[in-house]
């Protein structure tokens, strides 16, 4: 009898071995589902990012070529038949017009800033999470 008590003793050990066993892949599957999903919210939020900064690239880039124009069109020497030529009257109409489309600009830039702050700090707290999860 003592020998059937200790098999049965150790298929009860078997089956808590098992028994952990599930429950770590349990933990692991579990753990793996939290790091696909991280992974898809920073895969999914790079390019949202990359395509707004080139967005606002070319308004700043549109900004400064219109500031070229104005500057060429300031020039003592900008031929008449230049598109940029202004007559010195008009110029003082339009430094008031640029000066404000570069405030505009500038409080522009200024909100895309905060926000691409804020982007980077939940790009950083989502990778945070994944190492997190990697431990």
């Amino acid at each position: 009898m003592e020998q059937r008590e200790q098999l049965k003793h150790y298929n009860q050990k078997w089956q808590e071995d098992d028994q952990r066993w599930q429950e770590e892949i349990e933990h692991w599957q579990h753990s793996t589902q939290r790091m696909v999903a991280l992974i898809y919210l920073l895969e999914k939020s790079l390019p949202e990012h990359s395509s707004s900064i080139e967005k606002h690239k070319k308004r700043i880039d549109e900004h400064n070529a219109e500031i070229v124009r104005y500057e060429c069109g300031l020039d003592e020497h900008c031929l008449s038949t230049c598109p940029s030529h202004i007559e010195l009257e008009k110029h003082q109409k339009m430094h008031r017009k640029m000066q404000l489309r570069h405030e505009e600009m500038k409080k522009e830039h200024d909100r895309f800033s905060r926000n691409y702050q804020k982007q980077m700090q939940r790009v950083r707290e989502l990778a945070e999470r994944l190492l997190n999860e990697l431990d």
